[in-house]
């Protein structure tokens, strides 16, 4: 009896989790949706329950991978379901509006700093925003971090990487 009551209650418990559960095949199209700018799929995964904005794949959120393609359609779905605008990789310490300022889209930066994205947040190296727009030589998105308060407290080389 008691080995029906814990095989009872181990389904009760996790029954829930196994139900939501992305299969290999549909991260492969979420993700895939999410960098590829297809917010019609992004909102069918996101509706459904079957993923969220705060899955993580490989270090990889669904906003950082959005972010790091420049599918800022995608990053506006994502942020408006509840993202976290500062979720840092793991190991790299990027962040979404870093790939937006290494990129120079100012675009999608401003979007994420008006969201609240933290304009003086550092990635690996203790590489501020400021000094990672300064060296890839986007003066307009040096402009607009510093227009939001980023200030330049990063690393002190010639170049940080």
């Amino acid at each position: 009896m008691k080995f029906i009551k814990s095989v009872i209650l181990a389904v009760a418990l996790f029954a829930p989790f196994m139900t939501y559960a992305m299969t290999d095949d549909e991260q492969i199209e979420f993700m895939g949706a999410v960098t590829e700018g297809d917010t019609a799929t992004v909102n069918k995964y996101l509706d459904s329950g079957v993923a969220s904005v705060k899955d993580v794949f490989f270090g990889w959120s669904p906003l950082l991978s959005a972010a790091a393609k420049n599918q800022l359609a995608v990053v506006k779905v994502l942020a408006e379901r509840g993202a976290d605008i500062n979720y840092r990789h793991p190991i790299t310490k990027m962040t979404a509006s870093a790939h937006a300022a290494y990129d120079g889209n100012n675009d999608l930066l401003e979007y994420l700093l008006q969201k609240g994205a933290d304009p003086n947040i550092k990635i690996r190296g203790g590489v501020s925003l400021l000094r990672m727009a300064a060296d890839q030589g986007n003066a307009e998105t040096v402009k607009l971090l510093t227009k939001y308060g980023a200030k330049d407290d990063g690393c002190k080389d010639d170049k940080c990487f």
